[in-house]
This record gives structure tokens, sequence and C-alpha cells, in this order.
């Protein structure tokens, strides 16, 4: 059995954890919460709205849950820990709309591992077994890959300088 960590180490970890801009609710225990309270939790955390006809969607990655309810943009590296943390939330959402840009921007081989998912037979899917699983498909990777720079150009056009970015869209 783990013996927890003393009260005093997890809020030093989460003021450092602040501090580098790292959003707390990436670190909240969700196991018991509901897919309504993950949704709110994750909302009061976003970075900010947008049209969803500002964005090039065909350069995303779409994944609908239920009803698809609620629209979020999110921005992630494949190799982003915090996104991975963040699509474990998201993955539990059962009302919601979810456009992933890729922006490989974290280290030497998030192109590569963009380009894999992104040229899998279905993208969503892939992006589900890397970051949830930790599962590349099994593909050459060779598509049309050109959304992957887009996808950068978008993220300078918005001033993102770190991932994962989220994004509540607005009518």
């Amino acid at each position: 059995m783990k013996t927890p960590a003393p009260a005093g180490v997890l809020l030093a970890l989460a003021l450092l954890f602040a501090a580098a801009g790292v959003p707390y609710y990436l670190f909240q225990r969700s196991a018991n919460l509901t897919p309504e309270q993950i949704a709110a939790e994750i909302l009061a955390n976003v970075d900010g709205e947008i049209g969803l006809d500002s964005l090039p969607l065909s350069q995303a990655i779409k994944q609908v849950r239920g009803k698809g309810g609620l629209t979020l943009v999110t921005f992630e590296d494949p190799n982003c820990p915090y996104c991975a943390k963040l699509d474990e939330k998201l993955a539990r959402l059962d009302n919601a709309t979810l456009y992933t840009f890729l922006l490989p921007i974290l280290s030497d081989d998030s192109e590569l591992k963009s380009r894999l998912i992104w040229c899998a037979q279905d993208p969503a899917t892939a992006w589900n077994d890397w970051m949830l699983k930790r599962r590349l498909p099994a593909n050459a990777g060779d598509c049309d890959a050109s959304a992957l720079a887009r996808n950068l150009e978008i993220g300078e056009r918005l001033g993102i300088r770190g991932v994962p970015y989220l994004l509540r869209t607005v009518e």
C-alpha cells in the first residue's frame, strides 16, 4: 500500500506547477467525479474562447461524444505529459465535441509521432491510443501531413507558447 504524500509536499508541487503555468486541474484526482463535474473543472481552466468559423477544422482531429453539446478546441503535442493528463479527463466527457490540433513543438520526435497519428486510418483512435495507452499506430506516416505545419502557423498566430492549450468555442 502506498503512503500518500504529505500535504505540504502536494502544496509545494501545486505552487511549483502553477508558477510554471501548468493548470492545477491536471493534477486533481477525478476517478470519482461525474462527467458533468469533469466538464465544469475543465471549463474553469480554459485558456480562452474562439469562434469555430475562425479555425480550419479540417486540420484537427474531431471526436464527438454523446450529442456533442460542449465544444472544445485543444492544441496538443504527443510528447506532452500534461496533454495526456488532460486527455484522461476529456475521455470521460459524455456530451462533447473535441477538436484536437496537433502542435508538434516539444521534442525532436514530436513531428514523427504527430505524422503517424495524423496519417492513421482513424486519427481519433490513433490519438487516444497514444495519449491514453502509449501505443502508436503501425503505419509509415506517408500521407499529406502539411496540416501539421499549418497548425504551427495557427499556434503562432494565436500566441500559443505551451501545450496543452484549451479553448472553448463561442458562436
